[in-house]
C-alpha cells in the first residue's frame, strides 16, 4: 500500500511539473545568460525581463520563454514559427485595456535572448549604441524605428524603479555607484529626454541614492 501512495504521488508531482512547464528563473541566472550577448545592455534588459514576466512567471514565460513580451511579425508567421494567443493589458493615451494578440514562442531562454537581441540591433539601434549604459539603454526603448516598445505610459517609471530594486543583487555593495555613474554619462552624452531625467532622479531621492 505505502508502494502504491509513492508511486501515486511521484504521478501527481510529474504531472504538475509538466502542466507548469518552465521553472521561474532567478535575477542573477538571467543576467548571466544576458552577459553572453555583447549587442545589449545585460542588467537593463534583466531589469526589462524581470518587469515583462512577473520575475519569469508569466505564462509567456512558463509556456514560451518570451522575457519580454515580444509579438509575432509577418516574418515569424510566414516561417511557421510557433507562437501564443493570449489577452495582455495594453494602454492608449494612457487608458489600460485588455487586447489579444499572438506572441513568439521560443524553446529556450538562450533562443529567446538571441532573438532579442537581433531586434535590438535591427529596430532599436541606440539601445545598441548604449549597450554599456543602463539609462541610455532604457531610453532607446522609446526611440524603435518602429516607435517604442511597450503601450505602457508608465514603463519607463516601472523599469527604474525595478532597476534601482535590482541593482544591489547585481552590484553589490557599489551599486549606487553604478546607477549614478550610468546617470551622469547618460546625461552626458544626452540619451535622456527632461521627463526621463526627472523620473530618475526622483526615484534616486525616494530610494536614498542621491
Amino acid at each position: 500500500m505505502k508502494k502504491f501512495l509513492s508511486v501515486m504521488i511521484l504521478a501527481v508531482f510529474a504531472a504538475v511539473v509538466s502542466c507548469h512547464g518552465t521553472e521561474a528563473m532567478t535575477v542573477g541566472e538571467f543576467y548571466s545568460l544576458a552577459k553572453k550577448h555583447k549587442h545589449i545592455q545585460p542588467f537593463a534588459v534583466t531589469v526589462q525581463s524581470a518587469c515583462e514576466t512577473g520575475h519569469w512567471t508569466s505564462e509567456l514565460w512558463i509556456n514560451g520563454y518570451n522575457g519580454a513580451g515580444l509579438k509575432v511579425s509577418k516574418e515569424w508567421l510566414s516561417a511557421n514559427k510557433p507562437y501564443i494567443t493570449k489577452s495582455s493589458v495594453e494602454s492608449s493615451k494612457g487608458v489600460y485595456g485588455q487586447e489579444t494578440s499572438k506572441f513568439r514562442k521560443y524553446g529556450s531562454p538562450e533562443e529567446f535572448l538571441r532573438d532579442y537581441e537581433k531586434k535590438i540591433r535591427e529596430d532599436y539601434p541606440r539601445c545598441a549604441r548604449n549597450r554599456d549604459n543602463i539609462w541610455g539603454y532604457f531610453a532607446g526603448l522609446y526611440d524603435g524605428k518602429k516607435g517604442k516598445w511597450a503601450t505602457d505610459h508608465k514603463y519607463y517609471d516601472k523599469l527604474t524603479v525595478k532597476a534601482i530594486k535590482l541593482a544591489p543583487e547585481i552590484y553589490g555593495s557599489e551599486w549606487k555607484q553604478k546607477l549614478i555613474r550610468d546617470f551622469k554619462v547618460a546625461s552626458r552624452r544626452k540619451s535622456l529626454t527632461g521627463w526621463q531625467i526627472d523620473i530618475i532622479r526622483s526615484e534616486f531621492k525616494k530610494a536614498g541614492v542621491l
